[in-house]
């Protein structure tokens, strides 16, 4: 009996000393995991939601936000039913958030923890005016609360594929961020960029943790005396960062809005400062929405990097190896009859040019000329007059930011290709489709637009940037990402042939395929370029336009192209390339 007694007092005396060591000595240590137990009790009386991920900023080269906008908000917290507010009350409140009782009961019916007040189908909280908040904090109702909330992707937003957009990725946050997953600065759920500037500015735009609101109940939703609704923010001035692009908001806004007004559906322009290469403007259509991106949907692709049929625009590079190399004598005349005799090989005139030099062939976009021109060439020669003027090669900026870590300022830019794997580079048939830039001929729109600020600069290329600099919260820089040379081991192409070569886009505008330019607001110079391609077995078009503007003293080279067209669809290159440089001419940083 004594033995039982004491094992009955033993067992209470263990209970006791646990219970003791649990709740008083062990309550922020417990266990070999170390489990903060006052913590994690507290977060279970705990609802808490994002109000700003901490994620820095994206800004234009005038430092205006393109992402994270701040609007008030209103966040409603779920409480039991013996708080409610009164019936008039809730009246009130309806009437101030300009919705219907019907629908703000169902919000509230579902509520199980806090959420944002949206009457938008896209979830993004409804925007509160100064007003309302006046209105809804007069009523000192218990469960709702006005707030700033960042809407990182706001209505309207611009340059949207350049951008890119967050999302949940587990294996790459494993993968890039092991380390801070470890010590629990990240989580598997945590959003990272999935794309565009977000991807490949992850690692500094991240930012150091979130702003979130907080609001401590018991079992029964009730609020906690002293926990109820708190601000929970890092306390860290510098963060988060702000990425200094080098875009123009407003030119990015007017362009997009002049392809939306010309029902572009497939298509890219880009814009580069012919001064250093910067982007100036990079838009891509189809548009899509950053905050429900379909993956298996093109549209979020950005076209200004993705390689493309490009058409009678690599016939700059053709007439510049022709130029250095001295293949073609001067004056020297070719014979456009409309076709060349054999392989099926016929000029877009059907009825011939006649007598041509290489200068109105170029003007003319003359298929014959260029293919007599090619049969002087070496597809080695070709392929080294590509690489100099940068179409077969990643242009963007690139550079080593640590031991380990390459930085390509733009999101999986695509090379260009002068010949397709299995195609024969000495093939006479294969060299003169080559040479209109059609068969396996690709470049993206960055490459053809890059083309003409290294002709503009007497051959010397630069690697375009559209990211300047990385800056503190408190406008100290961070990191600088300075203009760099594209460089090529093929050399440069000569300055007397880079001269040449822009006198001869004059021509295309005054005599040539891009007439149609005439009454534009500047002087301007470019080439024409209309590519077959196939959609499944249906015969499609690129149509493009690249150049620069305004003749007398260039200050930015422009790339357009339309992809996928009808073949009986009228040209919209042209009058996308007028209409932008027009954009450019009549703006504050483009006017002469």
């Amino acid at each position: 009996m004594f033995l039982v007694l004491l094992t009955i007092v033993l067992l209470f005396a263990g209970i006791a000393g646990k219970l003791f060591w649990i709740q008083i000595a062990a309550t922020e240590n417990y266990s070999s995991r170390g489990v903060n137990l006052l913590k994690n009790s507290v977060v279970q009386r705990q609802r808490a939601l994002v109000l700003d991920s901490g994620r820095g900023d994206i800004l234009d080269r005038n430092l205006r936000p393109m992402t994270g906008a701040q609007v008030k908000a209103l966040v409603v917290f779920p409480i039991h039913d013996e708080m409610r507010p009164d019936p008039q009350q809730e009246a009130q409140l309806v009437r101030i958030l300009q919705t219907t009782g019907k629908a703000w009961h169902a919000f509230m019916q579902d509520l199980t923890e806090p959420q944002v007040w949206s009457t938008a189908l896209d979830g993004k909280p409804a925007a509160l005016t100064d007003r309302q908040e006046e209105q809804i904090h007069a009523l000192g109702l218990p469960n709702v609360k006005v707030v700033e909330m960042e809407d990182r992707y706001p209505a309207g937003m611009t340059a949207r594929q350049l951008i890119g957009f967050v999302g949940q990725n587990p294996d790459r946050v494993m993968n890039l961020y092991g380390a801070d997953l470890a010590k629990g600065k990240v989580a598997l759920t945590t959003k990272i960029g999935g794309a565009g500037l977000e991807k490949t500015f992850d690692w500094w735009l991240r930012g150091i943790g979130e702003t979130s609101i907080s609001y401590f109940m018991d079992a029964g939703k009730r609020p906690l005396a002293g926990l109820d609704a708190r601000m929970i923010a890092p306390d860290n001035t510098f963060y988060p960062v702000k990425l200094v692009t080098t875009l123009d908001a407003g030119l990015q806004r007017q362009i997009e809005q002049l392809m939306d007004q010309m029902n572009i559906r497939e298509g890219a322009a880009v814009v580069q400062a012919v001064e250093q290469g910067d982007v100036v403007a990079m838009a891509s259509r189809p548009n899509y929405d950053q905050t429900a991106v379909d993956l298996a949907s093109n549209s979020w692709s950005n076209y200004a990097l993705k390689a493309t049929a490009p058409g009678s625009i690599f016939k700059t590079v053709v007439a510049a190896a022709a130029l250095d190399l001295g293949v073609v004598k001067p004056g020297e005349t070719f014979t456009c009859n409309g076709a060349l005799g054999k392989y099926g090989f016929t000029c877009w005139r059907k009825d011939g040019h006649g007598p041509l030099t290489l200068e109105e062939g170029f003007a003319q976009s003359c298929n014959i000329v260029f293919a007599n021109v090619m049969q002087r060439l070496t597809p080695a020669q070709l392929e080294a007059y590509a690489h100099k003027l940068g179409v077969l090669d990643e242009v963007g900026w690139k550079g080593q930011t640590d031991a380990e870590t390459m930085l390509r300022q733009f999101d999986s830019e695509e090379s260009g290709q002068l010949f397709g794997a299995h195609t024969p580079h000495d093939d006479e048939g294969v060299l003169m489709q080559t040479a209109i830039g059609q068969r396996d001929v690709l470049m993206t729109p960055l490459q053809a637009s890059n083309m003409i600020v290294t002709l503009l600069h007497a051959g010397k290329g630069y690697s375009p940037r559209v990211v300047q600099e990385i800056r503190y919260q408190t406008d100290r820089v961070m990191e600088k990402f300075p203009p760099q040379a594209l460089a090529s081991s093929e050399g440069r192409v000569s300055a007397a042939t880079s001269r040449t070569l822009l006198s001869w886009m004059r021509e295309v505008v005054t005599e040539g395929t891009g007439q149609g330019l005439k009454g534009a607001k500047w002087s301007l110079a470019g080439k024409s370029g209309t590519a077959q391609t196939m959609a499944g077995k249906q015969e499609k078009i690129n149509q493009w336009f690249i150049g620069y503007g305004p003749v007398t003293a260039p200050k930015y080279a422009v790339s357009v192209v339309i992809k996928n067209t009808d073949p009986s669809e009228s040209n919209k290159a042209i009058p996308l390339f007028k209409g932008i440089m027009d954009i450019l001419a009549g703006s504050s940083s483009g006017r002469q």
